[in-house]
């Protein structure tokens, strides 16, 4: 009954699952064998061991299923299929602004005192004075007021020609003088001798008319005498009065060559005279023309504050030889610097001047504002790049255009234009380097975007506006206007609050979606 019990290993290995129950086919052959005859001890108990384990694997295997089968259900209610989009460009934008907005020439120049005096000596000769102050020599950065005497050289040399010239001019002078009186002299007799000239014509004509009475009495008388009216003493009588008139007409005509002689040696002293004063004033001349070079030489030894300043630069010291020969005039303005006795300034007011190129300078009238930026500033700028608002906070200085040359430098083609400063004058020193950006013209209400937003289709301007709600980029045509160092703007086409392209629109066309990062 035992043996009636118990299947087969055959029909053991036909109820087993083969991928499961394989470690159970694998017996050994001594153990097939003893169940074979019947050896086996306990076979009800892992007869109901074998069934309990088929019946876990298949319940395991239906739970399975089952899950997979309900997934499958579920996952088209839960998902729904979508339809593929393409896929959308990452840029950048910017939101279109209206700001005010500048455009801006610029160029590198120095600043110069407005008043500003090159101090020398024009005469060779060894300094022998520099002036004092507080006890000390004068040295740069000392105040000095306007006449003061800062520096002299060695004058008595010139001293000596100036008295010499001095002494020159006063012996001329008296010479002058001499020859006034001389000619005085000589105008006197040259009326005294015309007054006799007169005189001695009037006695002549006397003399003559009486000659004429008495030569026609005896006329007269002879007549008579003839008829034999009267006697012959008679007619002598008239003939010695008729002798007599005569006399006294040679008479008179003698005083009046005497006369007109003297006249004419009168006028003789007259003219040497009037030489003399001629000779005395050319020489007083000569003699006031040295004494002046020799003042002015005077002049040359001593340097004067030309004006209320500051000492900017000195190069001389008591016990030097000055030559004029040391000023050293060369393109190089640093040997001027260096060699010019002392250079004075007036702090108080400085100016920029710089050169600009022709198609620049030509943008370029009086008054327009202008912002000086120190070069120490703007190398750090460039390396940042430069900005209006940057431009603005490294501004240093600040003024107005006050001369634009009319003509342009033949050898650099450039406009030399001239900026005086009125704020920040503190800031900035004589002889610095500078860059001045001058605003030629501007807008307070400009709208403006970033001159990387603009692309040019058939060189004419676009932008690329991103449509907010399609996620979309729209390709539109605008107008330009002033160009400011980092903002451009759009007088046309755009509207403020909207976002422009400004990284990645070469990729772009008309109606590429987009997605804006970097906001």
């Amino acid at each position: 009954m035992k043996h009636d019990s118990l299947q087969s290993p055959q029909e053991i290995q036909s109820d087993t699952n083969p991928a499961i129950g394989q470690d159970y086919l694998d017996l050994p052959s001594n153990e097939t064998e003893l169940v074979n005859n019947e050896t086996i001890t306990n076979p009800p108990q892992k007869s109901k061991k074998r069934i309990w384990l088929y019946l876990l694997l298949g319940v395991g295997i239906i739970a399975i299923v089952g899950a997979l089968f309900r997934q499958l259900q579920e996952t088209p209610q839960q998902t729904p299929i979508e339809t593929p989009q393409a896929a959308r460009l990452s840029v950048r934008a910017t939101e279109v602004k209206i700001q005010p907005l500048q455009k801006f020439v610029f160029g590198d120049g120095y600043v110069w005192a407005v008043q500003r005096k090159h101090l020398a000596f024009e005469t060779s000769g060894t300094i022998t004075y520099i002036r004092k102050n507080n006890g000390r020599e004068l040295r740069e950065g000392d105040f000095v007021k306007a006449g003061e005497v800062l520096a002299k050289v060695d004058d008595r040399k010139l001293r000596a020609e100036l008295a010499q010239a001095q002494a020159k001019t006063a012996e001329a002078e008296t010479q002058s003088v001499a020859a006034q009186a001389n000619i005085s002299q000589a105008s006197a007799s040259v009326e005294q001798a015309k007054a006799d000239v007169i005189r001695a014509l009037a006695d002549n004509e006397s003399a003559q008319d009486a000659y004429r009475l008495a030569a026609s009495e005896l006329k007269r008388r002879e007549k008579l005498f003839a008829q034999g009216v009267i006697s012959i003493s008679d007619v002598d009588v008239y003939r010695n009065k008729a002798k007599d008139a005569l006399a006294k007409v040679k008479a008179t005509k003698a005083q009046v060559s005497a006369a007109q002689s003297r006249v004419k040696s009168a006028n003789g002293q007259l003219e040497s005279a009037k030489s003399q004063l001629q000779s005395a004033k050319a020489t007083i001349a000569s003699a006031r023309a040295g004494q002046v070079r020799s003042s002015v030489q005077m002049e040359d030894t001593v340097i004067e504050a030309p004006f209320n300043g500051t000492v900017a630069h000195m190069n001389i010291r008591e016990g030097d030889y000055w030559t004029p020969q040391r000023v050293l005039i060369t393109v190089d303005y640093q040997s001027v610097v260096d060699s010019v006795p002392m250079i004075v300034i007036d702090p108080k007011a400085y100016e920029v001047r710089l050169k600009l190129p022709a198609f620049d300078g030509t943008l370029v009238r009086p008054n327009q504002s202008a912002f000086v930026v120190l070069d120490k500033d703007m190398s750090a700028a460039s390396t940042k790049g430069m900005s209006q608002q940057t431009l603005f906070r490294l501004a240093r200085a600040k003024g107005r255009v006050f001369s634009v040359s009319p003509s342009i430098s033949p050898g650099e083609r450039a406009v030399e234009v001239v900026v005086r400063l009125d704020r920040g004058i503190k800031n900035v020193r004589d002889g610095e380097r500078v860059s001045a950006w001058i605003a030629v013209e501007e807008n307070p209400k400009a709208l403006a975007v970033p001159p990387d937003a603009i692309i040019y289709r058939d060189q004419k301007p676009h932008v690329f506006v991103v449509d907010k709600d399609k996620q979309i980029v729209k390709l539109r045509p605008v107008e330009e206007g002033i160009r400011g160092i980092s903002q451009q703007e759009i007088k046309s086409g755009i509207q403020p609050g909207e976002l422009v392209v400004t990284e990645g629109r070469n990729r772009l066309v008309d109606g590429t979606p987009v997605e804006v990062v970097g906001r």
